[in-house]
């Protein structure tokens, strides 16, 4: 249910006496746009579309002296493409050809990322809390991978920086093995699991952006000045900002709230020929009033670029680190198994 007059205007209806009728008496509303003849009548679950009847799910209703008015049947008489996303409790409504056209080119990028067995990954994350003018919190983070799948071997560095504190952790993955170094321990460590630890870390990492509904409703293709690119920008949320940190080490969520902020946006950039994902960036802002009165306030970006697909390197556990590591049974419960 969308207030009626704003979701009109937004599919195109002139927002005038002539396009939009109101009848007090009868509480009925008449929407005319080009051929499209839609009545709808307060609390009657009866519509009609240039004459024919259809029983809606919910009649219209108004609500603080407001008329509501059901998106999703007024949008798809009028011709349009409607999706809800779940995730963000939003709707999504778009013209077919432009939904069908970011659908087709999806679909290419999420066979073509099937096919990745090597690649580089650079993944960025900056989020800025505050609260009033005199207290805010930073927190910051970057890794770097390369990943073999075919060998299923990955390397991983991890700066993270919040309040001043600079932590870097280094990884190697080979099958179930892990090395880690970093934050409690100066020495290479080594842990053993029953689980694959390389599926856990990269199982998400080459399948960020999937041809769903979601993502082809949300975002629109734009023109580039690169020929070498295609480019997509829009509004689909693609994980949860809280749990970034958790996510890019291949872990579930901590939690179960997606951590969707209420502004953000989407810029994706594709290689024209291959539909191989060159790179990924959102932001996001959110402002609210904290417990006290104050005005809180969440912004920051998530980036990831991918490089040297399929490309001629090798990624290798250096044999000095899998000689001097400890296994982690060793380390007193400091290191998690």
């Amino acid at each position: 249910m969308l207030p009626l007059r704003a979701v009109l205007e937004n599919l195109g209806v002139k927002n005038d006496d002539e396009h939009i009728i109101w009848e007090p008496k009868d509480r009925s509303i008449t929407v005319y746009k080009d051929s499209k003849k839609i009545f709808l009548q307060v609390e009657n679950k009866k519509a009609e579309v240039n004459g024919t009847g259809f029983e809606l799910d919910v009649p219209p209703m108004i609500y603080k002296n407001r008329t509501y008015i059901p998106a999703r049947f007024v949008a798809e008489s009028l011709g349009k493409k409607v999706v809800w996303d779940s995730k963000t409790k939003s709707v999504l409504i778009k013209d077919p050809a432009s939904f069908d056209e970011v659908n087709k080119i999806l679909t290419k990028s999420e066979e073509a990322m099937k096919n990745v067995k090597k690649a580089k990954m650079n993944m960025k994350v900056d989020r800025k809390e505050s609260i009033g003018e005199s207290s805010s919190v930073s927190v910051g983070g970057e890794v770097k991978m390369e990943v073999d799948k075919a060998n299923k071997i990955g390397h991983m560095v991890m700066n993270l920086k919040t309040m001043g504190i600079n932590v870097t952790m280094e990884y190697y993955y080979n099958n179930n093995t892990q090395y880690m170094k970093g934050f409690l321990v100066d020495s290479w460590v080594k842990t053993t699991s029953k689980d694959d630890n390389f599926d856990s870390v990269v199982k998400n990492q080459f399948g960020l952006i999937a041809a769903d509904e979601v993502s082809s409703a949300g975002l629109v293709k734009v023109e580039s000045n690169n020929p070498d690119e295609i480019v997509l920008e829009g509004a689909a949320f693609f994980g949860s900002i809280s749990n970034l940190g958790s996510s890019l080490m291949g872990e579930d969520s901590i939690t179960e709230s997606n951590g969707v902020p209420a502004d953000y946006s989407v810029k994706i950039i594709l290689d024209s020929k291959t539909y191989l994902l060159k790179s990924c960036t959102m932001e996001f802002y959110e402002t609210q009033k904290g417990s006290s009165g104050d005005k809180m306030v969440e912004s920051g970006n998530f980036s990831l670029t991918l490089t040297d697909v399929n490309g001629n390197f090798t990624v290798k556990i250096p044999d000095e680190v899998i000689k001097n590591a400890k296994d982690a049974s060793e380390m007193g419960g400091i290191i998690k198994m």
